[in-house]
């Protein structure tokens, strides 16, 4: 499966590792081509590295793939159109769309997906929406939940959130109290997705311990440590939930290529 990921994280590696790991759990056997900017230097990434593993959007801009993805990246708090990268993004974005046949965008991407494609704005929270949530299927017609229970669990961490979807061409998947969690566009060629299902167990911990380390005012990832005692080694209580939704995203791309064929 020819798959082309976006990866605008600043752990670059762990991004890579996580999403690799996902992919192949859920069968897709990836050839993976990973993206980064051309108009903007990551600061937390070997550039030698980056030459090696990466290319930009302009060498392949002739190409089609199977699934198109694109993470998130630490820039809620600026207006989309403040991001340096944003012209760039918004012209991969309109590629993803034509020369994919399925596209995947993660936390931030989903909301600036839904923003240039449909005007959905975002807004800050209270407080960081930081832990692992019990999602409800609002959407049990769909077909990325075939086989699941009617309630399934999936980390998240963000400071802002949708300002609410009202467009007829999306379709939420699921959600959990007044936040929503996943949601498609009418005609099944992609999903926006604002947690992360591909995070590993230590993950939120690992953000948790360096928000602290800088002095930032954090609370404790919800319904995550046992007992809540950050010394407690937090159980992985969402992945095989996640390999389970990816593998109905794989098969749901393979049913598409066999009607296009």
């Amino acid at each position: 499966m020819k798959i082309a990921i976006l990866n605008l994280m600043p752990t670059k590696k762990e991004t890579e590792r996580q999403l690799q790991t996902l992919l192949e759990a859920a069968g897709a056997a990836p050839q993976i081509t990973w993206l980064t900017t051309a108009t903007y230097k990551s600061k937390n990434t070997d550039e030698e590295y980056l030459k090696a593993k990466y290319t930009t959007f302009d060498k392949i801009k002739n190409l089609r793939f199977d699934l198109f993805i694109i993470t998130g990246a630490p820039v809620e708090h600026m207006a989309f159109e403040d991001v340096a990268y944003w012209k760039e993004l918004t012209g991969i974005l309109d590629f993803s769309k034509k020369n994919s046949l399925f596209n995947i965008y993660i936390c931030w991407a989903a909301q600036a997906a839904l923003y240039h494609f449909y005007g959905v704005n975002k807004k800050p929270l209270p407080q960081k929406c930081f832990g692992i949530f019990e999602q409800r299927i609002k959407n049990k017609s769909g077909v990325f939940y075939k086989n699941f229970q009617p309630r399934f669990n999936m980390p998240h961490s963000r400071h802002t959130t949708l300002c609410g979807v009202k467009h007829g061409d999306l379709i939420v998947e699921a959600a959990f109290g007044s936040e929503i969690s996943v949601i498609s566009a009418r005609g099944q060629r992609a999903l926006f997705i604002t947690g992360h299902p591909e995070y590993d167990a230590d993950t939120l911990h690992n953000e948790y311990m360096r928000d602290l380390r800088e002095g930032k005012s954090i609370n404790m990832p919800q319904n995550y440590y046992p007992q809540n005692n950050p010394q407690n080694p937090p159980p992985n209580v969402w992945r095989a939930e996640a390999v389970l939704f990816y593998t109905n995203i794989i098969n749901h791309i393979r049913s598409i290529k066999n009607e296009t064929v």
